[in-house]
C-alpha cells in the first residue's frame, strides 16, 4: 500500500526525461565531436585531484593565466594588461589588417582549438575568441616571436629578421633578439615596454625597485608558460602570425623563435637538438619543451650493445666450464641468469647499492660535435655516465608537467617518465643524493640532500609506469642489475672498498701477495732443482 502511494505521487513525467537526456546527449556528443577535431595526441588536459593534491602549487598558474582552464581568475588578473599591451602593438605591426580580421579568422578555427581540450570549456564564443587573441599575442611579443621596434636591450641591437609585404615595399614586422634569453627570465618585447613603463613610474612615483618586480614577474610568467593547463593550441599562434606577416614561410622562423625562447628557458639542460634542427611542429609550448628533453635514438643501441656482449661473455663462460669439468651451479660469475632479469626485474636499486657493487658514477660531458640530451644516460663496463641535473625550486614544477604531459598523452613516449622512476629509486634517501652530488651528477640549491630525495619521491607518487614496457631506459636497467648480481663484481667492489681505497691498506695488501708469490716461487724452483 505504501509502495502505491509512493508511486502515485512520485510519478516520473518519461517524455520529459527522455527530452532532457536527449538535449544533454547532443551536447556532450557535441563536445565529442571538437575533441575529435583537435588533435587526439597532444590533448590540454586538467590534472586530476589526487595528484593535484600533491603539490598543488606544481600545476597552477602563479601569475599568468594562459588558455581557459585558469581565465579569469582573481590572482592573475594583474597580467592581463600586458596582455592588450601586446594585443596594441600586434595590431600596429600590419595596419591593414583589423581586429575584425583577426577575430573572423580564429572564429573559423574555434571548434577545431576547443578540441584540445579534455574539460568542456564553459566559456561564450565571444570570451573564447578574445582569449585565444590575447594569449597568442602575448606568446609572440613575450616569447620573441615579435619584438619592439628595432630597440637595443642591455647593449644588443635587435635586428631585422622579418618583413612583409606593403604597397610593394619591404616594412619591418618584426625584430629578433639576437641573444633571446640568455637567463631563465628572458628578454623580449614585453620586458622593453615594461622596462619603459618601469622608468615611468620610477620617475613620478620614485619606485627604485621595480626592476626587481619585472624580473620577478618574468620570471614566474616563464614557468607558468609550461604548465600543461595553461596552454593554448600552438596552431592558433601560427594562424595570426601567418595572417599578419602575409607570408607562410615566415611559421619557419615564428617556430624558430620560440624554439630559441625556450633554449633560453632550459639553458641549464644538455639539449641534443642542433640550431639547424630546431622544432618546428609542435602543439603547444609544453610539448616543445618536450622535445628538447626527449632521449636520442642512440641511447638505446648503446645499452643492446653492452647487453648483447654481456650475454655472449656467458655463453662463452658456459662452454669454457663445460671444456674444463666445471660446473655451471659451482661457477661463482655465472649467478644471474641475465633474459630472466629482464623479465623478473621491476625497480632500480639505490645509488649507494650499485657502488657498493662496484658501479662507478660518472658526470657525463658534454660535446658540442656530439650533443646528448638529460635523458641520454650510458653505461659500459660498470661504469654510468649521466649528464648533470641542476635542482632548485622550480625543478618539481617542470618535471611534474611534463610526467602529466606523457601520462596523458602517451603517443608522445615515456622518456621523462622513466627518468624521473629512475631517479626516485637511484636517489631515494640522503646518502644517494650526497653520493650523486660528489660525482657532480646531480647539483642543487635546496636546503639538503633530503629535501632532494623527497623531491624524486613524490614525483614518483601515482605515476603509472610499466617497468617491462618499452621504455628508453629498460636495456639499462638490465644491464645494470646484471652487473649488481654478478658476485665478482660484489667481491671486487669489497676488496677495493675494504683494503684498497686507502693508498697505505693497499701497498701493504699488494707488498703481502708479492711476498707470497715470491716465496711460492723460490719454493717451485726448490724444488724443481731438488728433482733435477
Amino acid at each position: 500500500m505504501m509502495t502505491e502511494d509512493y508511486d502515485s505521487c512520485h510519478d516520473v513525467d518519461t517524455d520529459e526525461l527522455v527530452i532532457s537526456m536527449r538535449n544533454d546527449l547532443n551536447h556532450f556528443m557535441s563536445h565529442a565531436e571538437d575533441r575529435g577535431r583537435g588533435n587526439r595526441c597532444c590533448l590540454i588536459c586538467k590534472i586530476v585531484h589526487r595528484i593535484r593534491q600533491i603539490d598543488i602549487n606544481a600545476y597552477e598558474p602563479s601569475v599568468l593565466s594562459i588558455g581557459p582552464y585558469h581565465h579569469s581568475e582573481l590572482p592573475l588578473l594583474g597580467m592581463e594588461t600586458e596582455k592588450w599591451i601586446c594585443l596594441d602593438y600586434f595590431l600596429k605591426l600590419n595596419t591593414e589588417v583589423g581586429l575584425r580580421e583577426y577575430l573572423s579568422l580564429i572564429s573559423r578555427l574555434e571548434k577545431e582549438a576547443r578540441g584540445y581540450y579534455t574539460e568542456e570549456i564553459n566559456m561564450d564564443s565571444r570570451n573564447f575568441l578574445q582569449m585565444l587573441l590575447l594569449d597568442s599575442c602575448f606568446i609572440l611579443v613575450y616569447l620573441g616571436g615579435v619584438n619592439a621596434r628595432g630597440a637595443s636591450l642591455d647593449g644588443v641591437q635587435l635586428k631585422e629578421d622579418v618583413m612583409c609585404e606593403k604597397n610593394g615595399e619591404a616594412t619591418d614586422l618584426s625584430h629578433t633578439n639576437e641573444v633571446c634569453c640568455q637567463s631563465v627570465s628572458g628578454h623580449s618585447a614585453l620586458d622593453i615596454e615594461l622596462n619603459q613603463i618601469g622608468k615611468e613610474t620610477q620617475d613620478s612615483h620614485n619606485q627604485g625597485n621595480y626592476g626587481a618586480t619585472v624580473e620577478w614577474y618574468n620570471s614566474s610568467a616563464v614557468y607558468d608558460l609550461l604548465l600543461l593547463e595553461n596552454q593554448i593550441p600552438f596552431f592558433i599562434v601560427k594562424t595570426i602570425y601567418k595572417y599578419c606577416s602575409r607570408n607562410v614561410a615566415n611559421t619557419s622562423l615564428l617556430a624558430n623563435n620560440i624554439s630559441k625562447f625556450m633554449e633560453g628557458v632550459l639553458y641549464h639542460f644538455p639539449k641534443a637538438v642542433p640550431e639547424m634542427d630546431r622544432p618546428e611542429n609542435f602543439y603547444h609550448l609544453l610539448h616543445l619543451c618536450h622535445t628538447y628533453l626527449k632521449p636520442t635514438s642512440k641511447l638505446e643501441d648503446d645499452h643492446h650493445r653492452y647487453s648483447a656482449k654481456s650475454h655472449c661473455f656467458h655463453f662463452i663462460f658456459d662452454i669454457s666450464c663445460k671444456i674444463f669439468g666445471f660446473e655451471r651451479e659451482q661457477s661463482t660469475y655465472h649467478e644471474l641468469d641475465w633474459l630472466n632479469s629482464v623479465q623478473h626485474f621491476n625497480r632500480w636499486r639505490r645509488a649507494v647499492n650499485y657502488h657498493e657493487a662496484g658501479m662507478r658514477f660518472q658526470k657525463r660531458e658534454f660535446d658540442e660535435d656530439n650533443p646528448h640530451s638529460l635523458l641520454d644516460i650510458r653505461f659500459r663496463k660498470g661504469l654510468m655516465e649521466m649528464p648533470c641535473l641542476p635542482i632548485d625550486d622550480k625543478s618539481s614544477l617542470l618535471f611534474r608537467n611534463l610526467v602529466a604531459f606523457e601520462q596523458t598523452c602517451p603517443q608522445v613516449g615515456d622518456g621523462i617518465t622513466a627518468y624521473v622512476v629512475l631517479l626516485s629509486q637511484l636517489a631515494s634517501t640522503a646518502a644517494d643524493v650526497a653520493l650523486l652530488a660528489q660525482k657532480g651528477i646531480i647539483v642543487h640549491q635546496l636546503e639538503s640532500d633530503e629535501d632532494v630525495s623527497t623531491l624524486f619521491t613524490k614525483l614518483f607518487q601515482y605515476v603509472a609506469f610499466d617497468f617491462n614496457g618499452e621504455h628508453h631506459l629498460k636495456s639499462l636497467c638490465c644491464a645494470m642489475e646484471a652487473h649488481y648480481q654478478s658476485r665478482i663484481n660484489r667481491w671486487m667492489a669489497w676488496l677495493w672498498h675494504n683494503h684498497f681505497s686507502n693508498p697505505w691498506v693497499g701497498f701493504a695488501a699488494i707488498a703481502s701477495a708479492f711476498i707470497i708469490l715470491c716465496s711460492i716461487m723460490q719454493t717451485v724452483l726448490a724444488f724443481l732443482s731438488y728433482m733435477g
